[in-house]
């Protein structure tokens, strides 16, 4: 992150500038841990896409807000783990 006032060579920042710079950087840690979590739950890796237009933008932040309420809902409501679907069951009945 580059911080929002840069130390110059010749003289070190008011105590202002340094407290702005650390509560600036302390609200960007954040952002990145809540990113961190959705990517986690969501695996959005992968979904990366180009934003060539305003309908773009709506689908991509629409999809983001999405996200974010299905977080904290699973925050708030747990999935029971008999709603959850075994991966090697679902690989047997494809087979057979």
């Amino acid at each position: 992150m580059v911080p929002a006032f840069k130390k110059s060579p010749n003289a070190n920042l008011s105590e202002t500038r340094t407290y702005f710079n650390t509560k600036l950087a302390k609200v960007w840690i954040k952002s990145e841990h809540c990113i961190g979590l959705l990517n986690a739950w969501f695996h959005l890796q992968g979904h990366q896409c180009v934003i060539r237009s305003k309908r773009d933008l709506d689908v991509t932040l629409q999809t983001t807000m999405c996200a974010c309420i299905l977080h904290n809902l699973l925050i708030d409501h747990a999935i029971p783990q008999d709603w959850m679907v075994d991966n090697m069951k679902l690989e047997e009945e494809e087979e057979a």
